[in-house]
């Protein structure tokens, strides 16, 4: 008879279907891994112990995770459960008026059936009741029932409906309407405080104005703090109002948004190894030497300014000698007892202790304080108010 035998394990087996069995097991598993590590291998009770160890280890370290947590973890998992449990809760509701909406329906389908076909007046009324009732439930269906994608479709159709055209020669904040775009934007620099920023690598100026324009026209956006207005001249008006007619360009996600109208490849050309080879200018080795040759093999470094030995010394540069000449007073050393006359003598010639001077001057600090305090919350405040934007980079 056969014997099938595991050599990882040390077992045999009576059948090829049980030897295949225990080759998938984790025992079998944890013995191969055992015999590349060239150990002995253990029995299954032994394993099932250590995988039981484990497990409890686990569970116990989960445990004191949980026990761990902050309190504003625990505060978050909970509205976690309860935005959960409100999801549940609303699809619950959609289906329950989706099932009372059919049922409304076939119960109208059986009365309209019962009635009598011998009174075709009676008929036509009940059936032009249905219609109304019907068209009335679609209504209500598509109120509560709509998804989201549905909604953004329906409200980006009536937008694009809606749209206002603002052609690049009319001021994007005015309505004027002028000769070229060059005119245009003269315009709204100088009434507005329009201004482009980086017009020395704008490449695109008519895609800018026409980016912005769709943004105003389309969007009924603002350009600076994107309040939604209900039309055009609102988003005109709160823009005037506001001071926000400018672009933004100060964050890394408002530079990006209009980054595609800019090449600058031209103010890093140069640092890419792409100028011009007349730039550079060739040394030869000789010269190079000759800049180092008084220099000692023992030194430590030179920084270009003083040259560092081991033993501590410094040289310095023969360019430097007039400072290297001069002669400075020694700082003196005070014993302890030189000092702690020194002391005495200098605490002669301190004033007496004024309360009502030393609240005065409290007073006048903690006013100076709240002056302080109030205009830094003024300039805060008003800090869009701004009639021009200007880049300090381009002054």
């Amino acid at each position: 008879m056969a014997s099938y035998t595991c050599n990882s394990c040390e077992l045999q087996f009576l059948s090829s279907n049980d030897q295949r069995q225990h080759m998938k097991s984790e025992w079998h598993r944890y013995n191969l891994k055992r015999r590349v590590a060239q150990l002995a291998p253990i029995s299954e009770d032994v394993f099932n112990s250590k995988v039981k160890n484990l497990s409890a280890s686990n569970s116990a370290r989960e445990d004191s995770k949980q026990k761990q947590l902050t309190k504003k973890e625990i505060r978050r998992r909970e509205k976690e459960a309860l935005l959960e449990r409100k999801k549940e809760l609303l699809k619950i509701a959609h289906e329950n008026a989706a099932k009372n909406i059919q049922k409304d329906e076939e119960e109208k389908r059986q009365r309209v059936l019962e009635i009598d076909a011998e009174n075709p007046d009676q008929l036509n009324n009940a059936q032009h009741e249905d219609k109304t009732e019907n068209n009335a439930t679609n209504d209500e269906a598509a109120e509560n029932g709509v998804t989201e994608e549905q909604l953004a479709e329906k409200l980006l159709q009536e937008k694009i409906s809606n749209r206002v055209d603002i052609p690049l020669e009319e001021c994007l904040f005015c309505g004027k309407k002028f000769t070229d775009l060059n005119t245009n934007t003269d315009h709204m620099f100088k009434n507005h405080g329009f201004y482009i920023p980086e017009q020395k690598y704008l490449v695109d100026k008519a895609g800018l104005i026409r980016y912005i324009s769709e943004k105003i026209g389309l969007g009924n956006i603002c350009i600076v703090c994107n309040y939604q207005g209900r039309s055009v001249e609102a988003v005109r008006a709160h823009m005037q109002a506001k001071r926000h007619c400018k672009i933004p360009y100060e964050q890394e996600d408002e530079k990006l948004e209009i980054s595609d109208f800019y090449d600058f490849t031209s103010s890093y050309a140069v640092a890419e190894g792409e100028g011009n080879d007349e730039d550079w200018e060739d040394v030869d080795e000789d010269e190079n030497d000759e800049s180092y040759e008084d220099i000692p093999e023992d030194a430590i470094y030179h920084d270009g300014i003083e040259l560092h030995l081991p033993s501590g010394v410094k040289v310095g540069h023969r360019s430097l000698m007039k400072y290297y000449r001069q002669n400075l007073k020694p700082e003196s050393e005070v014993t302890e007892g030189q000092g702690t006359v020194m002391a005495a003598e200098t605490r002669q010639f301190l004033q007496p202790y004024d309360r009502k001077q030393v609240q005065m001057q409290k007073r006048s600090w903690q006013q100076e304080t709240k002056n302080k305090k109030q205009h830094e919350k003024k300039g805060a405040k008003h800090v869009n108010f701004q009639p021009h934007y200007r880049d300090q980079l381009l002054q």
